[in-house]
């Protein structure tokens, strides 16, 4: 059965991993990023978390661990609303996600990895994220990417890219010790279409936990 819903009635909660960052994760989004090296993914994923926990909430997934504690706590103070667990499946995944709380942010690590990907698992996974209000961002690691045909490598790893709010690429970059995040927007949500496109934002900052 369908719900019908008001959308001027509705308030939904957003969260950025940092102030510079060019577009806001909604309530009830789905988002897919690709990183070409370690050091996007760690400064996105870790400077995400700790801008989450103070809204409520927050889950880690994946095959295999990645977040590291101890910059965390450089980065926050409490962690008592961090959860972290491994999936090795596609509906490994989706139980876990019929699992969290409302309106959490929830990030899967190694998405393309999990066997069992298809259409059909990532409609249910659209299900329960419209169902539940997440904020639940898919994403992967990879040196190989095709930066000519950067709509057909999402179409290759995740399946559906049509369901998704938000795709992004992001990259690391420096030059005679200062660093830059690169992120590629191919899709953003309707309020920051703005933000589709090229960015490079100044890192220094955002990199300094995370470099001893």
């Amino acid at each position: 059965m369908v719900m019908f819903l008001k959308p001027a009635d509705l308030e939904v909660g957003e969260v950025k991993p940092f102030d510079s960052f060019p577009l806001a994760l909604q309530e009830g989004s789905l988002s897919g990023f690709i990183f070409t090296d370690g050091l996007a993914e760690t400064v996105f994923t870790h400077h995400l978390i700790a801008s989450a926990l103070e809204r409520g909430p927050v889950y880690h997934l994946g095959p295999g661990g990645l977040l590291s504690i101890g910059h965390l706590r450089k980065m926050v103070d409490d962690l008592s609303n961090l959860y972290a667990g491994n999936v090795y499946s596609v509906d490994e995944l989706i139980s876990a996600l019929e699992g969290v709380e409302k309106g959490s942010l929830v990030i899967v690590s190694r998405f393309p990895a999990l066997p069992g990907r298809s259409g059909e698992g990532l409609v249910e996974i659209r299900r329960i994220v419209d169902k539940k209000g997440l904020i639940l961002v898919l994403s992967h690691f990879t040196f190989d990417l095709n930066e000519l045909d950067l709509s057909g490598e999402f179409a290759r790893l995740y399946d559906l890219p049509e369901l998704f709010e938000t795709l992004a690429v992001l990259r690391a970059s420096s030059y005679r010790g200062h660093h830059r995040l690169n992120l590629t927007i191919l899709r953003a949500p309707a309020e920051y279409v703005a933000a589709v496109g090229d960015h490079s934002i100044p890192a220094d900052s955002l990199v300094r936990p995370f470099l001893g």
